[in-house]
């Protein structure tokens, strides 16, 4: 009876240790890529010169740019954006983390730790922005902070130029101003 008992001890450890080692570990594979969803071109360290009408309208920078001619989209990871004004000096620079480009429409929408300033220290903050190069005019529905010297004036919703120098805020607009000495 003993060794009845042993064993059917043994017989229900080895089932239990195989039942729990029997778990499903399968993986999922990772989705397919077809050929019609990868990209058209891949760049590494790209510059970009936007032009309009022999003149350049901005110098765009990325550590990797990704073309897809179809949808008409250009991905960029790791942005630097430098615009010029219509005599070509350059006259403010933008950062982001990402960017996705519609050269159709003439849009640059900027995504990630986004920052803007001016050669005369004027300074944009946002999560999000968008350029049109057509109308040279920068907008965003979402939250922006702005510094101009010691002052900071903050709210939702943003049109602006590329200068910086002519904005809307157009909702919640809150301030901070130092009176000059």
């Amino acid at each position: 009876m003993k060794r009845f008992c042993l064993l059917c001890l043994i017989f229900s450890s080895v089932v239990a240790v195989i039942i729990s080692c029997s778990a499903d570990t399968t993986e999922t594979p990772p989705a397919k890529t077809t050929v019609s969803d990868a990209p058209d071109q891949v760049m590494t360290n790209s510059e970009i010169y936007l032009t309009s009408g022999g003149r350049r309208k901005a110098t765009i920078k990325s550590d990797t740019l990704m073309t897809y001619a179809r949808v008409d989209t250009t991905l960029l990871y790791g942005v630097e954006v430098l615009f010029f004004d219509s005599s070509g000096t350059h006259t403010s620079t933008l950062t982001a983390d990402s960017s996705r480009v519609s050269q159709r429409a003439s849009t640059m929408s900027v995504f990630g730790h986004v920052k803007a300033w001016t050669k005369d220290n004027r300074r944009l903050v946002a999560d999000s922005l968008r350029w049109n190069a057509k109308t040279e005019r920068i907008e965003t529905e979402g939250y922006v902070e702005i510094y101009r010297g010691g002052d900071m004036i903050s709210g939702f919703g943003l049109e602006t130029d590329q200068r910086l120098e002519h904005t809307t805020i157009k909702r919640q607009p809150k301030g901070s101003f130092n009176e000059p000495d």
